[in-house]
């Protein structure tokens, strides 16, 4: 009720007082209310909101982020996390965002930051694992590289992207044409061509996808 009423300090407040009680702070709610009341302070247009939290859009995000992962590692039995995938989805959206922004503004560590916590909102997305890859690759990180790399290729071939959601399949296009340019900027194109033709089986005949494997000869 106080999310909905954007109460969000009492949220807060309340549940923050939930994680410092020794009987309290294992169990996963207080850390999706803790996430939803960022995101709400994320999504407002209220400026003056955001200032009273101390915290810009992207800040209010990153908190959102940091507990909704929280919530995701403690609910080990995934009692409650099934029942929240339209918030997990909505924050994924927004991370899928400004993780691309930061890639466009060649902010790679930052960019890192969001894809390593998409990867803990789901561990069997393989999209948010390769883009994890090839962010480590563009910092010259090659063994990094290759171990996220390897657990999406796993993910796709065990998978083959089934249960993926709408979002998700979305970041696999981008990470697929973005894995691609990177290794072929970097002289590998071995390992591009290796990542075609299993993009092939994704995402062929996406238009940018085939665009890109046209303008790289691959």
């Amino acid at each position: 009720m106080w999310i909905v009423d954007e109460k969000y300090e009492k949220v807060l407040y309340k549940a923050i007082r939930y994680t410092e009680d020794d009987d309290q702070k294992k169990h996963p709610m207080p850390y999706l209310y803790m996430s939803k009341a960022y995101m709400g302070i994320h999504n407002s247009d209220d400026p003056d909101l955001r200032e009273s939290f101390e915290v810009d859009k992207l800040k209010a995000l990153k908190n959102g982020l940091k507990y909704a992962s929280k919530f995701v590692k403690k609910d080990k039995e995934m009692e409650y996390v099934p029942q929240e995938q339209e918030f997990i989805e909505e924050i994924r959206k927004e991370t899928i965002i400004a993780a691309e922004t930061e890639m466009d503004n060649q902010k790679y560590t930052k960019a890192k930051s969001y894809y390593k916590y998409l990867t803990s909102l789901d561990k069997e997305d393989p999209a948010a694992y390769m883009m994890f890859g090839t962010v480590y690759m563009t910092l010259k990180a090659r063994r990094d590289a290759d171990v996220q790399w390897e657990k999406a290729k796993n993910l796709l071939l065990d998978q083959q992207a089934r249960g993926l959601t709408e979002s998700q399949l979305d970041l696999l296009q981008y990470a697929f044409v973005k894995t691609i340019e990177t290794l072929d900027q970097l002289g590998d194109r071995a390992t591009a061509q290796s990542w075609v033709a299993l993009g092939d089986d994704f995402v062929g005949g996406d238009r940018e996808y085939e665009a890109v494997k046209r303008s790289l000869g691959l």
